[in-house]
């Protein structure tokens, strides 16, 4: 499912959803899916229209337009060891953040329904959240059946 074990972060602390965003976003920068401005562009996004990107209880998959930065198609896996707050009263709080960078549309909608298939197995769903440190959460991403 993930080809770097960059693209994985466990237990991570934010203060705010803003700071979520921002810590999801990072492993997609620093492997050259994204440049440093997507993170802008997804905290703006979501001061326009609010959290577009919240898709289940507690899972949110931020992510902007392709021209706010996307380089490469590329998807990152964040836990929160306290979830946040992005003020959406059926999905919060998060505590998974899957941030996606797709350079093109069919790109976006491939990713998307990889994701939401990945997300129809609730026991990997438990052990994402039960992973202890990125090491674990690797494991358990790059051996998921699902390819994005």
């Amino acid at each position: 499912m993930i080809e770097d074990c960059k693209a994985a972060q466990a237990l991570r602390h934010a203060e705010s959803w803003a700071e979520a965003v921002a810590l999801a976003a990072n492993p997609l920068i620093e492997l050259g899916y994204a440049k440093t401005e997507y993170i802008q562009g997804i905290i703006d996004n979501t001061l326009e229209y609010g959290p577009y990107y919240l898709i289940a209880p507690g899972i949110a998959l931020p992510h902007a337009r392709p021209q706010q930065g996307a380089i490469r198609n590329g998807v990152a896996f964040t836990t929160l060891s306290q979830p946040v707050s992005f003020g959406h009263d059926e999905c919060d709080p998060i505590w998974l953040l899957i941030c996606v960078s797709a350079t093109d549309a069919e790109q976006h909608i491939n990713t998307i329904q990889a994701i939401a298939s990945l997300l129809d197995d609730s026991a990997l769903i438990t052990q994402i959240q039960q992973a202890r440190n990125d090491n674990e959460l690797y494991r358990l991403l790059a051996s998921a059946t699902v390819d994005i």
